[in-house]
């Protein structure tokens, strides 16, 4: 009776042990599912801040090519835009070439209106009325035959010589003065020059322009250059023309 009581008592030690060594390995397990279920949990976490990213790093893309776009409409809208004004352009001197130099002043809005401008005071920019003399050459034989030759035409006397600036100013179609720049006006800089440009025949347009003789400054030379570069003429008129030009403090018309 004894020995069973102690087996007895053995056997439930035994299966107590047992019972709690698997507890414990089921708690140990338990923990270490929690863990990976929480790794798993950070990881999506993880995973959704990524997907959040990429959305709006997609979104500036989109709105970006969107901008892209409306520039390229934009600059495609202002290239036909200048080529509607070019073939204006293109016109209108194609016009004024047909008008021929002897237009009146009523045929001509710009040019009636240069002779109603008033006599204004302070700095000013002009065409000098006179050619500078040490700009000047002595004529030369050929020009002396010419002007005795009989001229068929007025303007077939001009595109094969230098033309002075009374002569060609009758085919000008386009005369923007040089400016006055302002360092130069504020300290009072003057000075008398003369320019040389290259008429391309065909187009009637400055292909070249220098300065034949400095006015003294360089920034007046550079300011002449520029305004001489983008005159007119009617085609077929002159091929190299020589303008005379003034930067005074006493004030002029033009």
């Amino acid at each position: 009776m004894l020995v069973l009581s102690f087996l007895f008592f053995v056997g439930a030690a035994i299966f107590g042990l047992v019972g709690s060594y698997r507890v414990d390995v089921l708690r140990t397990d338990l923990a270490n599912a929690n863990a990976a279920r929480d790794a798993a949990e950070h990881r999506e976490t993880e995973f959704k801040t990524r997907e959040a990213a990429v959305a709006g790093a997609e979104a500036k893309i989109a709105e970006a090519e969107n901008k892209a776009t409306q520039a390229q409409t934009e600059l495609l809208k202002l290239q036909n835009e200048k080529a509607e004004l070019e073939s204006k352009l293109d016109a209108l001197q194609k016009q004024v070439g047909e008008a021929g130099p002897t237009a009146s002043p009523s045929q001509n809005p710009s040019i009636a209106s240069k002779p109603q401008q008033q006599t204004t005071s302070g700095p000013s920019v002009q065409i000098a009325q006179q050619p500078v003399e040490e700009a000047t050459p002595s004529p030369s034989p050929q020009q002396k035959r010419r002007k005795i030759a009989p001229r068929k035409a007025p303007e077939a006397a001009s595109t094969s010589e230098i033309a002075s600036y009374a002569s060609a100013k009758a085919y000008a179609t386009f005369t923007p003065l040089p400016k006055y720049p302002a360092k130069e006006r504020s300290d009072s800089v003057t000075g008398i020059g003369v320019c040389l440009v290259s008429v391309d025949p065909a187009s009637g347009r400055v292909t070249t322009a220098s300065m034949e003789q400095s006015t003294g400054d360089s920034t007046l030379d550079k300011s002449a250059v520029n305004a001489f570069r983008k005159w007119r003429f009617q085609p077929g008129t002159v091929s190299k023309v020589r303008i005379p030009i003034e930067f005074n403090m006493t004030g002029a018309s033009h």
